[in-house]
């Protein structure tokens, strides 16, 4: 993991040890944005995909981390500190997608 004046950042390499962790995300999110495409939450394609990727965020990382310590039990406490952040960077994801309504997305047209 390579260090930045933002304090960090992943390259593919550095998510290896949580590959199924990663892929159980991304594919959640993948599923999060086809939802969000096909039960549109607001009238611009863009911000109802944004909606739905991002509300699926904290979900599909909660099915990640069941499905990592499963496949490989103790990685997690290895890892935590990527894990940490995945953790951090997925809630507030969530989170965002649940106050967009309140921020007004939707009402620009």
């Amino acid at each position: 993991m390579k260090e930045t004046p933002f304090g960090f950042e992943y390259s593919w390499a550095d998510l290896q040890p949580v590959r199924a962790l990663s892929v159980v995300l991304v594919a959640g999110q993948v599923i999060g944005g086809i939802g969000g495409l096909i039960y549109p939450r607001f009238p611009n394609w863009m911000e109802a995909l944004a909606f739905g990727v991002m509300l699926s965020t904290l979900p599909s990382f909660l099915v990640g981390l069941a499905v990592q310590a499963h496949d490989k039990p103790g990685s997690l406490g290895e890892n935590r500190v990527m894990v940490r952040r995945i953790a951090l960077i997925a809630t507030l994801m969530t989170c965002f997608a649940l106050a967009m309504p309140l921020l007004g997305f939707g009402d620009m047209e």
